[in-house]
């Protein structure tokens, strides 16, 4: 019979939900973050202070370093359950996964310690960037296809949740894509759309790309279920 969950320790359960408390937690900061920008005259006292909070480089290095901290943990209390369950395989692509994540995190906050505000704002260390942006696509191309076999062995070898955690892991990818294609078809090529129509439209694919975006580590936290 098909496993549908793993079973985990009520301490890699206690693990797992702090992990998925502050993960939400972070990610509702960065997904603010991108709302708000930079600060400006025209935001409201709260709108334009959370702004200036979350405009300062540290603060956004830390973002980037809790969720990627938090990933990591729940990523790494899967493999074992893998490791577990002598799914060899899985719990390799697992590893490449996270080296992955961090590879990707990595690229995208270096620039911040090697470069200062004025030359990243004013386009000066562009080749540098131009890098680090090429080294963390290609390491997002690697991932999609890492995860697409991740994907395809959790479907044929799990049922119940482990199965839809799979399925998650290209399907949400997938529908975040197409989203995003559909707003760039209306931007540039449907007449007589206004300005705030494409407005509405770009903020309803952003809330749909920011959910999307956590289902996978959502669904990943219910695979694994604290023994009692």
């Amino acid at each position: 019979m098909k496993l549908g969950t793993f079973s985990v320790s009520s301490k890699a359960g206690e693990v797992l939900n702090w992990s998925m408390g502050l993960y939400l937690a972070f990610s509702g900061l960065s997904f603010i973050d991108n709302w708000t920008s930079a600060p400006n005259e025209g935001q409201g006292v709260i709108t334009q202070a959370f702004a200036t909070f979350q405009s300062s480089s540290m603060i956004q290095v830390i973002e980037a370093v809790a969720l990627l901290a938090t990933e990591l943990t729940m990523l790494e209390v899967f493999r074992r359950c893998l490791s577990r369950n002598k799914h060899f395989t899985a719990q390799l692509a697992v590893i490449v996964v996270m080296v992955l994540t961090f590879l990707i995190a990595a690229a995208s906050n270096l620039p911040m310690f090697l470069c200062t505000p004025e030359e990243l704002s004013n386009g000066i260390s562009g080749v540098a960037l131009s890098k680090f942006s090429m080294f963390s696509n290609a390491c997002g191309l690697v991932l999609f296809v890492t995860n697409l076999i991740l994907c395809i062995q959790l479907m044929v070898k799990y049922a119940g949740r482990i199965r839809l955690y799979g399925a998650s892991l290209i399907g949400c990818d997938v529908a975040i894509s197409l989203a995003n294609m559909v707003y760039g078809y209306i931007y540039n090529n449907v007449g007589g759309v206004t300005m705030d129509q494409i407005t509405t439209y770009g903020t309803i694919v952003s809330i749909l790309s920011f959910v999307l975006g956590l289902a996978p580590y959502c669904l990943l936290r219910r695979t694994m279920v604290a023994a009692d």
